[in-house]
Parts: C-alpha cells; sequence; structure tokens
C-alpha cells in the first residue's frame, strides 16, 4: 500500500515508520476511537472504509467524512500528549490499519528528523480540505455538494468499474452540509 502522506519520505525513512506501526483489524461497525478519547496514535488506513463522525451539541450524529484505503487519520495524536479526539472513527465493512503511536513517532524523529515532514503534510493536506469545504459551503449549491460527495464516495467504493456506496442519505446530506430531504430531491434527479 501507497500512503500518500509517506510519498515524500526516501525508501529507508518510508521502512522505518512503516516498522513502527502495529497492524489492526476492525470488523464492520467497530470503532477505532471516540469523539473525547485521549489521542495517542496516528492511522494509515491499509484496507477498507471508514467514516469520521461527530456528536454535535444537540447530540446528532454527523458524518464528515468517509476515507478510503490509503488515508492517514489522528494526526493531531502526534502533536500533543494530552490531545482528545475530535471525532470518532467508524470501520465500515472490514479494515486494517497501521497503528503508529506517539511514542514511537517521537522516536522517529530523533533517529529520522524528516519524518516531521509527514505530520506536517498531513497537516496540511487537512487544512486544503477544511478550506475547500468551506468555500463549497459558500459558494455552491447544496444539490450539488450531494452530488460532488456522491461522485468522491463512489471514486472511494469503485471495485471493477461500478461502486455500491454503503451509507444513508442521512449521512450523505451530513457530509454535504445539507439535509436528508435535499439530499433525496439530488438523488431523485440524479434517477
Amino acid at each position: 500500500m501507497d500512503w500518500d502522506i509517506l510519498r515524500g519520505l526516501d525508501d529507508a525513512q518510508r521502512r522505518a515508520v512503516l516498522a513502527g506501526t502495529v497492524r489492526r483489524r476492525y470488523r464492520s461497525g467497530d470503532s477505532l476511537f471516540h469523539q473525547g478519547d485521549p489521542a495517542d496514535s496516528l492511522h494509515l488506513l491499509e484496507k477498507g472504509h471508514v467514516a469520521v463522525r461527530i456528536v454535535n451539541l444537540r447530540g446528532v450524529t454527523l458524518t464528515l467524512d468517509v476515507l478510503a484505503p490509503g488515508s492517514a487519520f489522528g494526526e493531531q495524536a502526534l502533536l500533543d500528549d494530552r490531545s482528545r479526539r475530535t471525532a470518532s472513527v467508524v470501520a465500515i465493512g472490514p479494515v486494517e490499519t497501521r497503528q503508529l503511536q506517539r511514542a514511537e513517532f517521537v522516536a522517529l524523529q530523533r533517529a529520522h528528523p524528516s519524518v516531521t515532514t509527514v505530520l506536517v503534510e498531513l497537516l496540511a493536506a487537512q487544512v486544503r480540505r477544511l478550506s475547500e469545504q468551506l468555500i463549497d459551503a459558500h459558494t455552491m449549491p447544496a444539490e450539488q455538494r450531494v452530488v460532488q460527495q456522491l461522485a468522491r464516495l463512489a471514486t472511494g467504493f469503485a471495485t471493477g468499474g461500478s461502486a455500491t456506496v454503503p451509507l444513508t442519505q442521512e449521512e450523505l446530506a451530513s457530509m454535504a452540509g445539507t439535509t436528508r430531504p435535499t439530499a433525496n430531491r439530488a438523488l431523485q434527479r440524479l434517477v
């Protein structure tokens, strides 16, 4: 598996990072971690898909994103030993990750200072993604955001030229920053 985030490292550095990871397996519906948990590790998604979810102040669960193999998440855990998870991550189908503990990352930084590039790139990618979502939310009609999210998800779940996206309309709507009825209208127009 090639993780975009490790692309800037040479082979020895990449092997060092991967050697410091522990393989974790999860069943569909398993939580990898919960919003508010102490944050102590980064995950490199090797197989399967995960949903990134938060519970808002009203107690409503919102799906922020769905990540595909090659993604990394939990990077804020590498910044501060007192950090907390800002979202929950749940397996969509069987999932395998490579988990890198903060202590292992700190040791890798000492041995290979350029490994810090991994963290900087993760954070930069997150800022870019959030900026794009904010711009879309202010400039793009809601139904168009639904279609855009669906297209992105279809690409992530594609196998052999077709894709089944195992999300509800409610989850798709929350990813697009809109309501389920709006997502339903967008989907009906596609039909």
